[in-house]
């Protein structure tokens, strides 16, 4: 890294062989023109570009011949390299609308700019999402035979009649915009079924619908219909006319209209010595593909708007890359001794600095020494909701310092891209002195303000202040290691007001967090998620500050525990935890520190935190996050040595800067516009006629092999080898239903284990379910709370014939003999300490069981299972499912 600051100071100072004047009205008036000038002159050459707008009708090339040049802003000027054009000629039209007329009828686009503000292109609903209903079965599409849940699936009634009434040529342009955990799938449709309500997409998903999502979310754009709030724009291909509904007090009469026309302003390839100083890049093309876009994780599916690959001695300094549709600047493999000094990296349609590539390239083309300083990265996603401030894939000896990045809809800074302990190519990024905040907007899940991806050894996150990560469902984490993170430092960061813990480490291998400041995870502080025979990490000398509300630990008992399964069955401790500050607000020690396990002194038992206190640390002003420590803060007792927080954030060299910074770092609204969309009710009604073979078919219910555990064909799938005789409303004759297979020797005596997770609060719920055992298979199905007893709730199991309600004190049922199928009807309210049954049988028969008791402890409905017991070769088969 010092060898790339070394290379930036001798660029400022160097002296040229010639100079090259670029101007709009001169005789050198396009950047083409002034690159093949240069390439004539003796170098080094500097070209001065004078202010002005500089029309690009294609990306600038430049190549080894391009080199030792730099090109830089004339005094006091700030000329503009522009990928777009004007469209002029606004005219009123019906309905509060303008209307302009293409040029060329040719040109496309999705993107638009009213007065330097990104319209939004029509889109349905205006503000949040719809709901995926349900994954799509066999034959509802007959091109499709396999993995269903990659092409297809079904909405709701209103949102598929206005994709059915859209004439062809208009539906061939709509983008469905799946939500996945991370990622989303932008969608274009191939076809429609009417009688399931189901699209079939383009192309194949990255992810399969509905099953990683339990309330999968879309939105629907690019269509007439949807023109129908203020800052609305679409584009009628068919007549090359752009209509625009105007945000209040808009004056289209005087408004500059811009879309783009070029996709990237530069393309650089096998170049060195190329420096970029007070240029700004605005207005870049981007179409999605015919086939839709899915991307894998931080919007590594698409390119940058200035685009390098082995190159070396690239500088871009303050310069501004704006009103993009890519990443702004995106190192190619091959790259080295680069940087991005004092630039504005803001409306961005992906994230701001992209180093490497999603493949891990040969050593020689392994990226190092790039440097991102000083930079304001802001506003970003807005077309690849997935993309991050700055990543890094594969690269070395790389650094993100004193950058401002913030409003985001995923992570701020990710680096590594290894899953696991294997082979790595990544090593020693420092991310220093940032100001990291206001991500996510709960758009997407599984995001840090710092996201360590796989081993990265020498890697040090330091002198950060992370703050306001807001994610949909999970993950909203301040630091976060996955994915086999290891020698990582984290020290002296300050994080706070994330949805999730500050800290969480899904498995990774001797890592260190000392020194840090963490306070008000909203679910809880730290959180690990992986118990492995290996020092996971140490945590040292931190101050952990918390809302009594939420617990100090998240992440299961299992993952706090010792690890016991080492190889001489001795139980080992994977973490440490010593000489840490902790402060619940309310001042007293709580009575867990996870939601159900673990007191303070049952933890100290296990030889954790012995050198640590309970006690206030003395900030300055807690409430206003004002998280200086007064004279005489336990703290010193800790070993905790403060830093200068100033420090975080682009470099204090001028008022107008930082102003810049702070105006994209104020977010009044912040707590209102980042909370998650709600979900939908749970309601399953499935007969399983419409779901796919081999599929579950059962909203939010999945079934979890362990990792231990070999396929030896157990598991849950839908099948036509059986199907329910008892009549349902609606009628119908019944073709498939959900077998369980059951086998001998698995990991547990009751497995296969299907769980379904409605996430009920306390209520009364309605649960009715048919079920057929053949010959030796055994099961049970139990309500319980998250995570709490076995049951607890309502339970129902049926073992040699016999179907009994509750475990300990049984209570017959009926002697069901195997192949008969019955239908169990459970109505319960919880906290009532019993439940209602009807037992219906296959010849019509009902009985019913009032009163049946459970346990009063039972007060949420948040996961149910069904179970098998017989371990052995047997199956059991559910059919008409009702949960609500």
């Amino acid at each position: 890294m010092l060898k790339t600051i070394s290379l930036l100071l001798a660029a400022a100072s160097l002296s040229y062989a010639a100079d090259i004047s670029l101007s709009p009205t001169g005789p050198i008036s396009t950047p083409q023109a002034a690159r093949d000038a240069a390439r004539a002159a003796p170098k080094p050459v500097r070209i001065i570009v004078s202010d002005g707008v500089y029309t690009l009708t294609e990306s600038v090339t430049l190549k080894a011949e391009d080199s030792q040049v730099t090109w830089e802003a004339a005094p006091g000027a700030t000329p503009i390299f522009s990928g777009g054009r004007p469209i002029t000629g606004w005219t009123k039209a019906e309905n509060g609308l303008w209307k302009a007329t293409l040029p060329d009828k040719a040109w496309k686009f999705e993107q638009l700019w009213i007065n330097g503000r990104r319209a939004t292109l029509a889109r349905s609903p205006n503000k949040g999402y719809y709901h995926i209903t349900e994954a799509v079965g066999a034959g509802v599409f007959p091109d499709l035979k396999e993995n269903m849940n990659f092409h297809a699936f079904s909405i709701a009634e209103e949102q598929f009649d206005v994709l059915k009434a859209m004439p062809q040529a208009e539906r061939d342009n709509v983008l469905l915009t799946v939500t996945h955990a991370w990622a989303v799938g932008q969608c274009r449709i191939k076809a429609l079924n009417d009688e399931a309500l189901s699209v079939q997409i383009k192309g194949r998903s990255r992810y399969p619908f509905v099953e990683f999502e339990p309330d999968q979310r879309f939105w629907m754009e690019n269509y007439r219909a949807a023109l129908d709030a203020p800052g609305e724009w679409f584009l009628d291909k068919t007549k090359g006319e752009v209509l625009y509904l105007p945000l209040p007090g808009e004056d289209m009469t005087k408004a500059e209209v811009i879309a783009p026309v070029v996709t990237k302003f530069l393309v650089m390839k096998g170049s060195h010595d190329i420096r970029f100083d007070g240029i700004s890049f605005q207005y870049s093309q981007h179409l999605y593909p015919a086939d839709g876009l899915h991307d894998g994780q931080a919007a590594t599916t698409s390119d940058g708007c200035i685009e390098i690959e082995d190159s070396h001695g690239i500088q871009f300094q303050n310069c501004e890359i704006a009103h993009t549709g890519l990443h702004g600047i995106w190192f190619k493999n091959g790259c080295a001794d680069s940087s991005v000094k004092h630039a504005h990296l803001h409306d961005l349609g992906g994230g701001g600095v992209y180093v490497g590539e999603t493949a891990r390239p040969t050593d020689e083309r392994v990226n190092h020494h790039i440097v991102i300083d000083d930079c304001i990265i802001q506003h970003g996603g807005r077309l690849h909701p997935s993309a991050c401030g700055v990543v890094f894939t594969h690269t070395q000896h790389c650094a993100v310092t004193h950058c401002d990045i913030g409003d985001f809809y995923y992570t701020g800074i990710s680096a590594g891209w290894n899953w696991g302990y294997g082979d790595t190519a990544s090593r020693e990024t420092l991310v220093e002195n940032n100001h990291i905040h206001h991500l996510g907007w709960a758009y997407l899940s599984d995001m840090g303000g710092y996201y360590g991806l796989g081993t990265s050894p020498g890697t040090i996150i330091r002198g950060n202040h992370v703050h306001h990560i807001a994610s949909h469902r999970y993950g909203g984490w301040g630091l976060y290691n996955d994915e086999g993170s290891a020698d990582t430092l984290m020290e002296n960061n300050l994080v706070h007001d994330t949805w999730n813990a500050g800290f969480h480490q899904h498995y990774g291998y001797f890592n260190t967090v000392r020194n840090n400041i963490f306070a008000f995870g909203h679910t809880a502080q730290i959180q690990a998620s992986r118990n492995e025979a290996r020092l996971r990490f140490r945590f040292m000398n931190n101050i952990v500050v918390w809302d009594p509300s939420s617990p100090l630990l998240d992440g299961g008992e299992w993952n706090w525990k010792f690890f016991d399964k080492t190889d001489r069955g001795d139980p080992k401790d994977s973490l440490v935890f010593r000489k840490n500050l902790y402060w619940p607000t309310d001042g007293k020690i709580p009575a867990l520190l996870t939601k159900t396990n673990f007191t303070w002194d049952e933890w100290r038992k296990m030889g954790r935190d012995k050198e640590s206190l309970f006690a206030d640390p003395m900030f300055a002003d807690l409430a206003n996050r004002d998280f200086r420590l007064k004279p005489g803060s336990p703290a010193e007792k800790i070993g905790f040595k403060p830093w200068d927080l100033t420090l975080a954030g682009v470099r204090k060299d001028g008022a107008a800067w930082l102003e810049l910074a702070a105006k994209g770092s104020v977010y009044p609204n912040w707590d209102t516009d980042a909370r998650p969309w709600p979900s939908p009710p749970y309601v399953v009604d499935q007969s399983f006629e419409r779901a796919a073979l081999g599929t579950v078919g059962i909203r939010n219910a999945k079934y979890d092999r362990r990792r231990e555990q070999k396929d030896v064909g157990e598991g849950f799938g839908v099948s036509e080898e059986a199907a329910s005789p008892i009549p349902v409303e609606g009628g119908g004759v019944s073709k498939r239903s959900l077998k369980a297979q059951d086998m001998p020797d698995l990991v547990q005596t009751y497995e296969p284990v299907l769980d379904i997770f409605p996430r009920w609060e306390s209520g009364t719920f309605h649960v009715s379910f048919d079920i057929m055992a053949q010959p030796d298979a055994e099961w049970f199905f139990e309500m319980r709370v998250k995570g709490g007893e076995f049951a607890a709730g309502p339970y129902v199991r049926y073992q040699k014939g016999k179907l009994v309600a509750n475990n300990s004190k049984t209570i017959p049922l009926a002697d069901i003999k195997p192949g008969e199928w019955c239908r169990v009807a459970i109505t319960a309210t919880t906290g009532a300490g019993k439940y209602d049954l009807v037992l219906t049988r296959e010849d019509g028969s009902k009985k019913e069981f009032k009163d049946l008791p459970c346990k009063p402890e039972w007060n949420a409905a948040s996961y149910l299972l069904f179970s098998s017991l017989a371990n052995k070769k047997a199956a059991y088969f559910i059919d008409n499912v009702k949960l609500k």
